[in-house]
């Protein structure tokens, strides 16, 4: 294992807080997406059969694949950072563009939109990686998720941007926020569906 493939492993270790597979955690950490959701298996895949923006569904449950922080894990108006990856098989070109969003919902609500694609980059047919990468600050003060958030998908930058809204939010909620995907394939339907593949969906 080269120096970096060895540091990265050690990074995706230190990330407790995600959709959890089930794996042991330590007995002073919550283990994220099994308040009210259910553990899913990473990687967890879904087929897209339309260009509707589509939220990503746990393939056990068939709620909302959720990333969950619970209360007391990230101090007030402390940065943290939310990790997405995996890939995006396409099998008609088109526009592709992923969302994400603060809530644990299985249909879009516009007003919970963090981030979408900027670009809405064409992908072709083929496989094709993507990631999402988000800095947050959750703050008693202004009760509110802010922050900003990037990524790269279909061979393209996606600039980091600030959020496209900014949900509100009570920290003394358990879980205090959850955090949700969604797919937009504007080649996606029955006869030619998308399929996307989350590897990793985690806060740290």
């Amino acid at each position: 294992m080269s120096g970096i493939a060895a540091q990265e492993k050690i990074m995706l270790s230190q990330r407790p807080y995600g959709v959890q597979s089930g794996a042991a955690v330590a007995a002073n950490q919550t283990a994220l997406n099994v308040q009210g959701q259910g553990s899913a298996t990473l990687p967890n895949s879904q087929a897209v059969v339309t260009s509707s923006e589509t939220k990503i569904l746990n393939a056990l449950t068939l709620a909302a694949l959720v990333a969950s922080l619970p209360a007391g894990e990230i101090p007030d108006s402390v940065e943290f950072d939310l990790y997405v990856s995996g890939y995006i098989k396409a099998t008609a070109s088109g526009t592709i563009a992923l969302g994400l969003y603060a809530d644990a919902l299985t249909t879009v609500t516009a007003g919970n939109c963090l981030h979408k694609t900027a670009s809405a980059p064409t992908q072709g047919i083929g496989t094709y990686i993507f990631k999402i990468h988000a800095h947050l600050t959750i703050s008693a003060y202004s009760g509110l998720i802010e922050g900003s958030c990037g990524g790269y998908a279909a061979e393209t930058i996606d600039p980091e941007i600030t959020n496209t809204n900014f949900p509100a939010v009570t920290l003394t909620n358990n879980p205090v926020a959850n955090f949700s995907l969604s797919l937009t394939s504007s080649g996606a339907a029955a006869a030619t569906p998308t399929t996307i593949t989350v590897t990793n969906f985690s806060l740290g």
